[in-house]
């Protein structure tokens, strides 16, 4: 029986499914929760060389990584870094750029590791997987609502308005829209999300340009929707994240998003009505 690659998008994460992969070093916004289909190990390099084998792991956003799951299918579910999710994972992890998680935490969320490899589960059963695999980590029930329910809501602002900007804004004018100085922002920004204002920048430019994928448009209007300059940009961006070019994601993966995800993030960028028109 031949074997597909999926992609399942939600607003707050997206999950990618495949029998095999193996990627040069990659580093992303997300956070990413690795697991294996089968069980068999899979094989996590550290920037550094050092090589971990694991049948679970969780990587924290930035950290840069080589995967290697030959024959094993592999589950890499990737959380937005704002998210609830993420938070989750972050107070489990102590600082730890790869951690190693037992994958018999999983319990009988195993049993769906097979069906979902196979194309066979809806999408409700696909996100109560997702929130399985976090909720195993974390040792604790997510709560819903999805995106920075817990953020400051200066910072919350700063986030929408990133996420929905026609063109990226600027230090000065998202410092404006928070009241508070470029180097407070900066400061709290990172302390609440956990990355970048500009690491968080570029990952809503590969959040949308990968909503665009279901759809089958030109991967340049792709790239211009997501909010690159151009497709060169994009494929170079999606080469470093996740060891792909967005050629094969849109030739070679299957793509479904739910209703939340396509209303998030499935729109070129806009003007936002808190910030002057140039």
């Amino acid at each position: 029986m031949a074997q597909h690659n999926f992609l399942h998008l939600w607003d707050d994460r997206f999950l990618y499914i495949t029998p095999a992969i193996r990627s040069g070093l990659t580093v992303r916004t997300s956070a990413t929760v690795l697991a294996s289909v089968s069980g068999h190990p899979f094989v996590l390099e550290a920037a550094d060389g050092t090589r971990k084998q694991c049948t679970a792991a969780v990587v924290a956003p930035q950290v840069a990584r080589r995967l290697e799951a030959e024959g094993c299918g592999l589950l890499s579910l990737n959380l937005d870094p704002a998210s609830n999710a993420y938070r989750m994972l972050a107070r489990r992890m102590g600082g730890h750029g790869i951690q190693v998680v037992d994958a018999r935490r999983f319990g009988r969320l195993r049993d769906s590791f097979e069906p979902a490899q196979a194309g066979v589960l809806d999408d409700d059963a696909l996100r109560a997987l997702s929130r399985g695999l976090v909720e195993a980590i974390a040792g604790s029930a997510e709560p819903h609502g999805g995106r920075e329910a817990a953020t400051d809501p200066r910072i919350a602002r700063v986030l929408e308005a990133i996420r929905t900007r026609a063109r990226p804004a600027s230090l000065r004018e998202l410092s404006a829209l928070a009241c508070l100085s470029p180097d407070r922002l900066t400061h709290l920004f990172a302390q609440q999300v956990g990355v970048s204002i500009k690491g968080y920048a570029l990952w809503t430019k590969v959040r949308r340009t990968v909503q665009q994928l279901p759809v089958r448009r030109p991967l340049t209007d792709a790239a211009l929707a997501g909010g690159f300059t151009d497709a060169a940009h994009m494929s170079r961006t999606f080469q470093r994240f996740f060891g792909l070019p967005p050629s094969f994601i849109a030739g070679q993966v299957q793509v479904t998003a739910d209703a939340l995800a396509s209303r998030a993030w499935g729109r070129a960028g806009r003007a936002n009505p808190g910030f002057s028109r140039a």
